[in-house]
């Protein structure tokens, strides 16, 4: 696929939100998550492009997302595991085998994904959004929505507002961490791939001012005082319609966007942010600023010495 500046450029917004939440948060913002469902819109409109437009086979879109994401992902667990062996607390094989299958957010229950001891707690994203491809690549399959399957995913992304709406309101009923889990956190990818196959009927409506008003209104949802219900209903349709038409918006905005430094911080996202996390954790033990200078160092080592290449290779030689 060929490399658009500026979505580079989103994708490097939300890892720098995730970033600045960790190591430099500001009290009631959730900046973290508004990275998190940043990139999972981005990632709906990208994968809803790839299996219902392009009509990408799914053998060879299967391939080119095991090599994007497993490789890196394999080390980080591995050493994260190993190194919990090493210095005497170790989780169980279920954990293990739960992480390396992506179901950590679902199993086991206790100790959730969030209370393990180990810095995994950030790779219930990586859970949403490969539980996301599945559901979608399934729809490809489906001969008799195929041609619906642009209000399907938007249904099913409703769905899932629904179930996060229910869940909050019958707390005693809902299960640990709901929010986290895929029936409520893949609204963003699934009403953004949704809307990517249905955009076109309203791109004459869009103004070049849209695009950055839909940002800065999802923005203003992300703090605290917020009513909880008020930013499950809107972020995902307000991220949603933004990165869709990014491309209409001003000059500006996308000039922004395609600034060198957060274009690489984009391309390097992926591994920036799965090795992040150790430091965040453990950033009471460095100076200063030190530990996020570190994250990002490690991130762009992973990327270039290990992610990169690796992915290269095996889209090479399958």
């Amino acid at each position: 696929m060929v490399r658009v500046d500026y979505l580079d450029g989103w994708r490097g917004l939300a890892i720098l939100l995730v970033l600045q939440d960790h190591f430099f948060s500001l009290p009631g913002f959730e900046s973290g998550h508004l990275g998190v469902d940043t990139f999972f819109c981005l990632s709906g409109l990208l994968i809803s492009r790839i299996l219902f437009v392009q009509r990408v086979p799914l053998s060879t879109f299967y391939k080119r997302r095991i090599s994007r994401i497993f490789p890196v992902f394999f080390l980080f667990v591995a050493l994260v595991y190993g190194a919990a062996v090493l210095t005497g607390h170790p989780g169980t094989w279920r954990e293990f085998i739960a992480t390396v299958t992506l179901l950590r957010t679902y199993l086991p229950i206790s100790p959730d994904i969030w209370h393990t001891g180990l810095p995994i707690g950030h790779l219930w994203s990586l859970n949403v959004e490969e539980h996301g491809y599945i559901i979608l690549s399934a729809l490809t399959v489906i001969a008799a929505v195929r041609h619906r399957s642009g209000w399907l995913l938007v249904l099913l992304g409703v769905a899932t507002i629904g179930i996060h709406l229910a869940y909050y309101r019958y707390a005693a009923l809902a299960p640990a961490n709901y929010e986290i889990r895929t029936e409520t956190a893949a609204a963003y990818l699934l009403i953004s791939a949704g809307y990517f196959l249905l955009r076109e009927r309203f791109v004459p409506l869009v103004k070049p001012w849209m695009p950055l008003a839909a940002i800065v209104l999802a923005v203003a949802c992300y703090w605290r005082g917020i009513p909880e219900w008020i930013s499950a209903v809107a972020t995902p349709f307000l991220l949603a319609f933004a990165v869709n038409h990014l491309g209409q918006a001003k000059a500006a905005v996308l000039t922004a966007l395609a600034a060198a430094p957060l274009r690489l911080l984009g391309i390097c996202s992926y591994s920036v942010y799965l090795w992040q996390q150790p430091f965040y954790e453990f950033r009471a033990s460095f100076p200063p600023g030190l530990a996020l200078v570190c994250a990002l160092l490690t991130g762009a080592a992973s990327f270039y010495l290990f992610e990169n290449p690796v992915r290269t290779w095996l889209n090479r030689n399958w």
